[in-house]
């Protein structure tokens, strides 16, 4: 996946929407099942977006996807016909992501690097033949996702943002602009809450503002008060008004 930066954040942030969402119109949505994999749906309260996931996996990367600020657009389950072999066949790609700055991402995600193996044809033939057949109209990279390469701490973090965002606290959340363009570069959700004087509501409109990039957790650490995020606001005099 592209890389986080300082200019893209700035511009891949939607914000919070209203309450209201709507689907991204998959053209696959199973219904959930007594037993089997995981089946459900997942609300981006950040650019108003329901998506289908069809397991735990897929689950946990959308979510990781929606709480990210370089992400500007997120489609699940759309079918596509490749040849092989001499035959036609229809595959549906689990995820396809737009990010900042014009790349496109494809996403096969499966729960195991063995599962990648599974069934008549490897996924990454199936990959490779979509890349080669359809290429940037469909994506300019195809890749395989399981949850060996998601990172579990990631994924914690996003479900907090994620959990976070769906408060809709607009007010709370430009209280919280405002008190970070008077901190420092490196700051606290524990020092975002005592500058709003919200306590715990300060705290999750901040965690919220982790989605637009102006705070950034380092890799590796499980957000809580204390973890020392990058402020990204420190200093803008446009936001102290």
């Amino acid at each position: 996946m592209p890389e986080e930066g300082n200019g893209q954040a700035a511009t891949a942030s939607t914000g919070l929407v209203g309450h209201d969402c709507i689907g991204t119109d998959p053209d696959r949505c199973p219904a959930p099942k007594w037993r089997g994999p995981s089946v459900g749906t997942i609300v981006d309260p950040f650019r108003g977006c329901v998506h289908h996931y069809e397991s735990e996996t897929e689950r946990a990367f959308l979510t990781l996807l929606i709480s990210l600020p370089g992400v500007l657009r997120i489609l699940e389950q759309r079918s596509v016909r490749y040849d092989l072999a001499g035959s036609s066949h229809l595959h549906t790609l689990d995820v396809i992501v737009d990010w900042v700055g014009g790349v496109r991402e494809a996403f096969a995600v499966k729960h195991s690097s063995e599962a990648l193996s599974r069934g008549r044809t490897p996924t990454a033939t199936v990959l490779a033949a979509l890349s080669v057949q359809h290429g940037a109209r469909i994506a300019h990279d195809f890749r395989a996702v399981t949850n060996d390469t998601l990172d579990p701490v990631a994924v914690l973090n996003a479900r907090l943002v994620v959990r976070c965002g769906r408060d809709h606290d607009h007010v709370g959340m430009e209280m919280a602009r405002k008190a970070l363009a008077g901190l420092g570069p490196t700051t606290t959700l524990r020092d975002v809450a005592i500058a709003t004087g919200l306590g715990m509501r300060g705290f999750r409109a901040a965690v919220a503002l982790i989605q637009s990039g102006v705070l950034a957790n380092p890799g590796g650490e499980r957000l809580d008060l204390d973890v020392s995020l990058e402020n990204r606001a420190a200093g803008n005099n446009a936001w102290k008004q």
